[in-house]
């Protein structure tokens, strides 16, 4: 057995490594190489892929996969799992896992941090080089009492609202089914309409790329929307927020792969390299339990298993 690893071979310690190394030969990819000559494309032994998508740029499609011999599983390094395909590996009987619920509190935790930025005017203080300007342009808000619109209530978005529960925040959430009695259940458009603050934390699929519609972002007047889930490219209309927010009609707050980042923007913008989920304890517990998947996989006994 053959184990490719594409990640960097420090994140790991010393005893994951001789975990896995019970159980295969070891090769790590720590660099990004070229597809079509990836060193296992020549192997023919059985093989476990543990992948992370910037060596892949976010796509491991049927024609990839097709090229590669003896394939027994491939390990995702993320939660999100649009990035393989899923049914290409179903068809063949290549187990594909990922890393479910390691990074909840760090994607959380910046979630409010951008939530905090917006209400502060963060981003037009860079911009103006901080200096001090007391026009209104430049009046910040309080967030006590201001109320947070969350668009899935998962283990993310339960986090989101248990902390902004904590900063005296009204709680309003749609999900498609009820979530907690503590919080308030209303339909997207309300959220669009009402919140102050929306924070949209649900899973990324076909489905739910349908929810945040044009007709629902021109409802926005006055309020702020907060990515920190995927691409914004490829969740709704990313230019059509921006220009609301260059016209000071709204603020926006997302993670993008640009590296002009905030500063290209005119208005209220915070925009930054994809961070919110990575923190040391967050990757510590991607880690662990890459190899922990790697290992019940070996063992006939798989765990966090997608398809």
């Amino acid at each position: 057995m053959k184990i490719y690893i594409t990640y960097t071979k420090n994140s790991f310690t010393n005893k994951q490594i001789e975990d896995l190394s019970q159980i295969g030969e070891l090769i790590f990819l720590e660099d990004t190489f070229d597809l079509d000559k990836a060193e296992y494309l020549n192997d023919e032994s059985e093989k476990i892929l543990l992948v992370d998508p910037d060596w892949y740029n976010w796509d491991i499609n049927a024609n990839h996969l097709s090229k590669i011999k003896n394939l027994k599983a491939v390990c995702l390094s993320t939660t999100a799992f649009d990035w393989i395909d899923l049914e290409y590996c179903r068809k063949h009987n290549i187990l594909v896992s990922n890393i479910p619920k390691y990074s909840t509190d760090s994607v959380a935790e910046y979630a409010v941090f951008l939530m905090m930025c917006l209400a502060k005017k963060f981003p037009l203080q860079m911009k103006a080089d901080y200096k001090m300007d007391y026009s209104i342009p430049m009046l910040t808000n309080e967030i006590r009492n201001k109320t947070v619109g969350i668009i899935g209530l998962g283990t993310i978005g339960t986090k989101v609202a248990e902390m902004c529960k904590g900063l005296g925040m009204n709680i309003m959430y749609w999900n498609r089914t009820d979530k907690n009695n503590d919080y308030k259940k209303v339909d997207i458009d309300t959220i669009f309409e009402t919140a102050d603050f929306i924070i949209p934390t649900f899973a990324t699929n076909e489905e739910t790329r349908k929810l945040i519609t044009d007709e629902r972002i021109n409802k926005m007047k006055g309020n702020a929307l907060i990515n920190v889930i995927n691409n914004p490219e490829e969740l709704y209309n990313h230019q059509l927020l921006i220009k609301l927010a260059e016209e000071e009609k709204i603020s926006y707050a997302f993670e993008i792969h640009d590296d002009k980042k905030m500063y290209k923007y005119k208005g209220n913008i915070m925009a930054t390299a994809p961070y919110a989920f990575y923190t040391k304890e967050a990757i510590d517990r991607l880690v662990e339990i890459w190899c922990k998947n790697v290992i019940s996989i070996a063992n006939n006994k798989p765990q966090n298993i997608l398809n």
